[in-house]
């Protein structure tokens, strides 16, 4: 056995199929057995003492010293015996964590290949499963072997939890979908997430990037974590809202009840029912505050309601909503704050026909000559 793969196995830094070599290696006789309970108790030490460095010249000389026949055989085997249970206990201890893990990826580099179109695509690794041309979709993984798609499509599910699944929405379309654990996510236009089609481990991880309320089924014992590009939200079982903005460096969250924690700038913080909290990548800012969660999860009913609000951020979240381009012929308008309750089920006409009477509530003005929209092919 390798000195450098069992101080890397110490150090929980290697791979599982070299911890699965560790583990037949330590199998293989009492002597190595005895040998690793040794290094184990040194190691415990050294990380008592910071000191101390643990290398491969010390691993072989204490593989050698239990080898040594030095001991009378009716004491070896005694101690061969209380080894073989320590050496149990430890290995559970020690290579538990390598098995039941949650394998790291590279979520921004899983995001660049995804097709480009304008239909809603499912992938099961690198291979595109589904390419829908309707406005939503309900996709729902909680059968063993297939994943139901708006009730009747049935597509073959890869159970293998290393294998990622991921869900793209244009602009212009939204989504539902039932994760394996039952956990339901509502997706926003020019969304996308990543997950695996069974759970497996101690945490159930999903990474988002755009805009997805979670309505997150309970688990005692596995907690469900949302990875972002800038924060990681983790959660036992509540309502949120998660916004994650690229262009403008942004992430944004709001909770509708149970309790979720995120990294802050400086420590650990608890956002509670009816709180909204906003990070810039850009200044390293972050806010809370009390807010109408209303307001921010009102979007996947197919409403938008907004409360002084920049009219430039409400034209903005309107053309992911309906894949357009707005520009106003004023532009002094874009500063202006605005409150109102729009219907998504409208036009996009309508819709900003609506939105110009807010802004200028004057019943001569003939509105659509205040804007001009262009629908993105």
């Amino acid at each position: 056995m390798e000195e450098k793969l069992l101080i890397r196995f110490l150090e929980r830094k290697c791979e599982v199929e070299e911890a699965r070599l560790v583990l037949q290696w330590i199998e293989q006789s009492e002597e190595n057995k005895a040998a690793f309970v040794r290094l184990q108790s040194l190691w415990t030490a050294i990380e008592m003492d910071k000191a101390t460095e643990l290398n491969e010249a010390c691993v072989r000389s204490i593989i050698h010293q239990v080898k040594a026949p030095r001991i009378r055989r009716n004491w070896y085997g005694a101690i061969a015996t209380i080894a073989s249970c320590a050496a149990a206990i430890l290995l559970f201890v020690f290579v538990y964590p390598y098995f039941n893990r949650t394998p790291e990826y590279d979520y921004e580099a899983l995001l660049k290949n995804i097709p480009s179109g304008k239909e809603i695509t499912l992938m099961q690794g690198s291979d595109t499963k589904l390419k829908l041309a309707d406005e939503t979709a309900d996709v729902d993984y909680q059968k063993k072997a297939a994943i139901i798609v708006n009730d009747t499509l049935q597509i073959e599910k890869d159970t293998d939890s290393k294998v990622l699944n991921t869900l793209h929405i244009p602009y212009g379309k939204r989504s539902k979908l039932i994760l394996a654990d039952g956990t339901l996510v509502f997706l926003n236009a020019g969304s996308t997430l990543i997950y695996p089609s069974e759970f497996s481990g101690s945490v159930r991880e999903v990474y988002l990037d755009g805009e997805a309320y979670f309505d997150v089924r309970k688990s005692k014992d596995i907690k469900f974590q949302v990875k972002t590009a800038y924060k990681t939200i983790e959660v036992l079982g509540t309502q949120f809202n998660v916004s994650v903005d690229k262009e403008s460096k942004k992430f944004e969250t709001v909770l509708v009840n149970g309790r979720i924690a995120l990294n802050g700038n400086e420590r650990q913080i608890e956002i509670e029912p009816n709180q909204y909290y906003v990070y810039s990548e850009s200044t390293r800012t972050e806010q809370i505050r009390k807010v109408d969660v209303a307001d921010y999860i009102s979007w996947k009913d197919g409403r938008l309601r907004f409360k002084e609000e920049r009219m430039e951020s409400v034209l903005r979240k309107l053309e992911k909503i309906y894949n357009i381009n707005v520009n106003l012929k004023n532009p002094k308008y874009l500063t202006y704050q605005v409150t109102g309750n729009l219907n998504l089920k409208n036009t996009p006409e309508e819709t900003l026909d609506v939105l110009m009477s807010i802004l200028v509530p004057d019943n001569h003005l003939n509105r659509s000559n205040m804007y001009q929209l262009t629908v993105n092919k």
